[in-house]
């Protein structure tokens, strides 16, 4: 069991860290899983998160409808489902782990044809996502879907694919690739002699350069998977992939605290598991209590802090929406990822999520509404409700006055659903 560095939260957790944590590993509050985790420690807290709550008779037909999307080729259906396993799954952490996974190999449902083979890829780092780092590694980097998404097929020996090498050395070593040629270049030369064929892996043997290579520790006749796990212990690597995380789950506003970063770091290279990284993470005490600590919502996390704790049911309408609002949940548009932080704080980007939360309120069966959320509204202490799932309790003192107002007169649901949006509209919302 991995010894807890100083800088870990030691105290069991309030209701006030207990929500932040959640929010920040699953993207949403729902009171009674934010109180589930109240009186635990923050290794506790990760464990019941990592293995999440028991599934539900739905669970399995979404799993099967996702499956039968990919194998016919049906991304629009493939999307929804996809949608509907963030709004739905009885794991939420691992799904957000596995967005995170796609992130930093930017693979695409987009970029990688059959639609199946990146399904394979995807169900595999959702499997393996809270594993070492050298597991995930090579089962991503020897994966048929990466080569494709880079549009890579044909690694001959006589013609390394470049692109490669610049993709890992840039997005998940760190490095400015024009500074490390010849990393780029032994790269790419590992690779040689892998080719994707009607969306299976060929390794050809007499394509492979043979000469000697160095990547990380690793000096030799390296192949893919020699690349993979040489990444998997290049501290630069692993600082790399550490600071992502704290973007990706902490903020990207303010740099990792130096003593975490080294903490975390050490984590990896002792072969621990992802989730204790994330233990260090999610629970180091000087950011989980410092306001400054918060990072902008995504139009995802937009979606998911009204969509699960009101018992939303994903649709292709709202998948198709989010896309169009820049986060589609297939296609990470660029080899960077999806855009993060300030990209989401521009002034029409936080409109479109206030108008994002309207339309989910007002959209019916379109945007997925069901009973609950109605249910929700019906309770003696709604308002009160309202405030801890969607800022966590604390309505701002500069709007408080209004806020009591809007309670005091509303009377029906319509006007109970103004009460959500205008909570949405606020600052303290935008942020996670």
């Amino acid at each position: 069991m991995m010894q807890l560095p100083a800088g870990v939260y030691r105290g069991t957790l309030d209701r006030e860290l207990a929500g932040r944590l959640l929010r920040r590993a699953a993207g949403y509050v729902a009171v009674e899983e934010r109180d589930g985790l109240v009186g635990l420690d923050v290794p506790q807290a990760v464990v019941r998160l990592v293995g999440g709550t028991q599934a539900g008779p739905r669970w399995q037909e979404i799993q099967d409808l996702e499956g039968m999307s990919a194998e016919r080729g049906q991304l629009n259906g493939y999307r929804t489902w996809e949608l509907a396993r963030l709004v739905e799954s009885p794991q939420p952490f691992r799904e957000m782990l596995t967005l995170f996974w796609l992130d930093l190999f930017a693979v695409s449902a987009l970029r990688v044809e059959p639609l199946h083979l990146y399904h394979d890829f995807r169900s595999g780092l959702r499997e393996k996502a809270f594993e070492p780092l050298d597991k995930i590694f090579t089962f991503a980097l020897t994966h048929p879907a990466l080569l494709l998404n880079l549009r890579a097929p044909s690694n001959y020996r006589s013609q390394p694919q470049a692109q490669i090498g610049r993709f890992l050395v840039q997005y998940v070593v760190g490095h400015d690739p024009h500074e490390k040629a010849t990393l780029v270049a032994d790269i790419a030369r590992a690779y040689t002699g892998m080719f994707v064929t009607s969306g299976r892996l060929r390794v050809l043997d007499y394509e492979h350069d043979p000469g000697q290579k160095t990547v990380g520790d690793q000096t030799g006749d390296l192949r893919a998977e020699d690349v993979a796990r040489a990444l998997a212990r290049d501290p630069a690597t692993i600082a790399n992939v550490v600071r992502r995380l704290f973007g990706w789950f902490v903020t990207t506003e303010v740099p990792v605290p130096q003593q975490l970063l080294i903490a975390a770091q050490k984590a990896a290279l002792d072969g621990q598991p992802v989730s204790a990284v994330l233990t260090l993470l999610l629970g180091w005490e000087e950011c989980l209590k410092d306001p400054r600590y918060r990072r902008v919502k995504s139009p995802l996390e937009v979606y998911l802090a009204v969509a699960r704790p009101f018992g939303y049911r994903a649709t292709t309408h709202a998948a198709e929406a989010l896309a169009e609002l820049g986060w589609d949940v297939v296609h990470p548009p660029t080899l960077a990822g999806w855009p993060r932080g300030q990209a989401w704080l521009t002034g029409s980007q936080v409109a479109r999520h206030w108008a994002l939360v309207q339309t989910m309120l007002t959209g019916g069966e379109n945007w997925g509404a069901t009973s609950q959320l109605t249910e929700a509204l019906s309770r003696p202490d709604w308002s009160a409700r309202l405030a801890e799932t969607l800022l966590g309790g604390e309505i701002p003192p500069e709007v408080r006055r209004d806020w009591q107002k809007l309670v005091q007169a509303a009377r029906d649901e319509t006007a109970k659903k103004e009460a959500v949006a205008f909570l949405a509209g606020l600052p303290e919302f935008q942020l996670s």
